[in-house]
C-alpha cells in the first residue's frame, strides 16, 4: 500500500496494483478468509456499515480515556479539547503486540450529522465542491472535516455533502475483495454526482484523506472500467486533495502566527499515489509556522491499513523510527494529511510519551 515499490520500479511497472490482483486471484481459487467476507459484506451495505460505526460508539464507552483531549481530533493545531479521545485498553481479540499505539474512539457525532449545522450559505462563491469525507475523517475524526469547513467558508467556497457516500473502497481492495470494492465504487460514483449522472455541478471533489484522493482517482477507473468507464474518468478528474485545493486553487493568503517548529508526515498515498510534494509544505508557511524538513518525511509512518494489525511488530518499529526522526528535528508539531496517519502517529506518539502533537493539516490551518 506505500508504493515505494512502484516508485523505485525501472520498468515502471505498477506494482501495487499488480500484487492486489494477484491477491484476489489466490482468495478466488482457494477461498476468502472469514475477516474478508465480513469487510465486504458490511462495507457493500453503506447503511449497515453506517450504523454499525454508530453502535461502536455505544459499546465503546466503558473503555473511553477523554482524559487527554487536547492532542486528538479536533482543536490539536490550537490545544482546544475534542470530543475523540483514546481507548483505554484495546478489545481481547487484540494481543499485546498491539499495544504500540492508543487507539481512538469513535467520535459522539459523526460529520454527516454536523454537516447541516456547519455549512454556511455563501454569496458568490468562488468555488462549488462536492466533500467526500471518507469513513475514519466522518466517524473517527469529525473534527478534521469541521475545520475545513471554517476554512471553506472563510474562503468563500460553497459546500455539498452527498449523504450516500461511504467508504472509499480500498479497505475492501487491500483485503482481496473486488467484488465489493466495485460495488463500492459504483455506489459512491452515484452517490456523489449531485444532479443526474455528471460531476458538472461542482468545480471539485475535495477530499481531506490521502489514501481516499489517491483510491478515488486510480483505483476507481480501474476497478469500474468494464461498467462505468467515462462516468468514472469524469468523477477522477474533479478529485483533488484538501492541501492542493487549498494552497494551489484557493490560494489561501499567509497569516501570523506562533512560529512552532512543524514537521510534515507526507502519507504515502499523497507523496507517491497523488504525486503532491509541496503544497502542504507552503502551507505550513502560510499557517504562521515553521516548516522543519525531516529525513523520513516521505517514508511510511506504517500503518497502512490492515497492515498495522497484522504485522504490528514491523509497524512499531516503522513508526518509532519516524518518531524519533521527528523529534531529532526539534519539531513541536507533526502535521499530515490522511486520518490513517494521525492514527498512528498521534497514537503512536501519546503510547510512547512523545512530547508531540500531531494534527491534520486542516486543524494547523483552520484552528
Amino acid at each position: 500500500n506505500c508504493g515505494a515499490c512502484k516508485a523505485v520500479c525501472a520498468g515502471g511497472l505498477d506494482l501495487p496494483h499488480l500484487i492486489k490482483q494477484v491477491h484476489a486471484r489466490i482468495q478466488d481459487e482457494t477461498g476468502h478468509p472469514l475477516q474478508s467476507l465480513m469487510l465486504a459484506k458490511v462495507l457493500k451495505n453503506r447503511k449497515l456499515f453506517h450504523r454499525l460505526l454508530r453502535t461502536a460508539y455505544l459499546a465503546q464507552q466503558p473503555v473511553v480515556d477523554r482524559s487527554d483531549q487536547s492532542k486528538t481530533g479536533s482543536g490539536s493545531g490550537s490545544g482546544q479539547p475534542s470530543d475523540t479521545g483514546f481507548l483505554r485498553h484495546l478489545p481481547m481479540i487484540f494481543s499485546s503486540d498491539h499495544n504500540f499505539r492508543r487507539l481512538p474512539a469513535i467520535a459522539r457525532v459523526p460529520f454527516r450529522d454536523r454537516f447541516a449545522a456547519l455549512n454556511q450559505p455563501v454569496d458568490n462563491p468562488r468555488f462549488t465542491i462536492a466533500l467526500f469525507s471518507g469513513c475514519v475523517q466522518d466517524f473517527v475524526y469529525p473534527g478534521h472535516l469541521e475545520a475545513a469547513m471554517r476554512g471553506f467558508a472563510q474562503n468563500r467556497i460553497n459546500v455539498v455533502f452527498p449523504m450516500e457516500q461511504s467508504c472509499c473502497g480500498l479497505p475492501a481492495v487491500s483485503m482481496g475483495e473486488t467484488a465489493a470494492a466495485r460495488e463500492v465504487a459504483l455506489q459512491n460514483l452515484d452517490a456523489m454526482a449531485v444532479n443526474g449522472n455528471n460531476y458538472d455541478d461542482v468545480d471539485y471533489i475535495v477530499t481531506l484523506c490521502a489514501s481516499c484522493a489517491s483510491h478515488l482517482t486510480h483505483g476507481v477507473p480501474k476497478l469500474v472500467k468494464d461498467y462505468a468507464p467515462e462516468k468514472a474518468a469524469a468523477f477522477a478528474k474533479k478529485v483533488v486533495p484538501f492541501s492542493v485545493f487549498m494552497n494551489d486553487i484557493v490560494r489561501i493568503d499567509p497569516v501570523p502566527g506562533p512560529g512552532r517548529n512543524t514537521a510534515f508526515h507526507s502519507p504515502c498515498h499523497l507523496c507517491r499515489g497523488m504525486d503532491v510534494h509541496q503544497a502542504p509544505r507552503d502551507l505550513i508557511g502560510k499557517s504562521g509556522n515553521r516548516y522543519v524538513p525531516t529525513e523520513e518525511e516521505e517514508t511510511c509512518c506504517g500503518f497502512g491499513g490492515s497492515f498495522s494489525t497484522t504485522f504490528p511488530a514491523v509497524s512499531r518499529e516503522i513508526l518509532t523510527r519516524k518518531l524519533d526522526d521527528v523529534m531529532a528535528a526539534d519539531a513541536d508539531l507533526l502535521v499530515t494529511e490522511c486520518p490513517g496517519c494521525v492514527l498512528q502517529l498521534q497514537g503512536g506518539a501519546a503510547q510512547q510519551g512523545r512530547d508531540i502533537t500531531v494534527c491534520h493539516i486542516a486543524e494547523l490551518l483552520f484552528p
